[in-house]
């Protein structure tokens, strides 16, 4: 693990042995995990040589739960005025409701809505994620992409979009439960449309493998105690090792998650443009304001 920090490491800091949850492109907000910036990254486009993702524009992370008062004071001081939340109402109950950051907009916007929460459809949902292989977690995210374009990620790109241009433009986050598999999935089409290489998408991603680690175990304990869970995947021994793959984030998954997009739909503009609905002169804004 610590070869693929070193190596996802968009920056030129290197993680060191003490805090590497908190070296770039980590940012430390008390009470959370996997908290941390999309920017940095490489881009490699002819129309944008020598250039990179903006930093300090858009965050990805959890639940807002366990955050702090210190910690909600340094989402203040990154300049986060906006949090998009991507659950859906059984989530949030299960969460204990809504965790609202005084200053800070939030917007509910949900991938899926409260009749995608079937017992069947969750549990289709388990069997997806923690399955072996690729075939049924690039499955759920295809589903992820369909289910969200309009609902979800259309108003964050939107939101992008809109955004002045300043030296330090208002900054937003991106936030599910852990952070790890919508938000992934957003992310890395996002990455995908600005021209970021498959091997520095695939390396964003994984790098919630470090950002969950902290809290992996309470994470698990919660599935393995979720009825639905319990009757989609077993409990037990085998119950635990599926659940550890939920909480997990394979860089296969990533990778054949972008050959689906491009199949589907082309790639990640293609998908922007037929299913977000975003037209060339918003989809180009986007890009604009997120590249440096």
């Amino acid at each position: 693990m610590a070869a693929l920090a070193e190596q996802a490491q968009p920056s030129s800091q290197k993680p060191n042995e003490k805090g590497r949850e908190f070296q770039p492109p980590f940012v430390p907000i008390d009470g959370l995990n996997n908290f941390r910036d999309i920017g940095g990254w490489p881009i490699s486009s002819p129309s944008r040589p020598n250039s990179k993702v903006r930093s300090g524009i858009l965050y990805r992370g959890p639940d807002l739960g366990p955050i702090t008062d210190r910690g909600a004071q340094q989402m203040k001081d990154i300049g986060v005025e906006v949090i998009f939340d991507i659950r859906s109402v059984p989530q949030i109950v299960r969460a204990g409701g809504v965790k609202e950051l005084e200053g800070i907009q939030r917007v509910w916007c949900p991938v899926f809505q409260e009749s995608d929460y079937t017992p069947e459809k969750a549990g289709a949902r388990y069997t997806q994620y923690s399955s072996e292989g690729t075939d049924g977690i690039v499955q759920a995210f295809e589903d992820i992409l369909a289910n969200g374009a309009t609902t979800a990620f259309r108003p964050i790109l939107l939101h992008l979009a809109s955004l002045p241009n300043a030296p330090r433009p208002p900054a937003a986050m991106i936030h599910c439960t852990t952070g790890n598999n919508r938000s992934g999935v957003f992310v890395g089409t996002l990455l995908s449309l600005l021209g970021v290489p498959t091997s520095s998408i695939t390396a964003e991603y994984a790098l919630s493998e470090i950002g969950l680690r902290a809290g992996r175990d309470e994470v698990v304990e919660r599935l393995m105690k979720n009825p639905k869970f319990r009757d989609s995947i077993g409990d037990g021994e085998q119950g635990r090792r599926r659940a550890m793959r939920m909480v997990g984030a394979r860089e296969e998954s990533m990778r054949a998650m972008l050959e689906m997009l491009q199949r589907r739909w082309g790639g990640a503009e293609g998908y922007m443009r037929d299913s977000v609905g975003l037209h060339d002169e918003e989809i180009e804004r986007v890009k604009k304001v997120l590249t440096t």
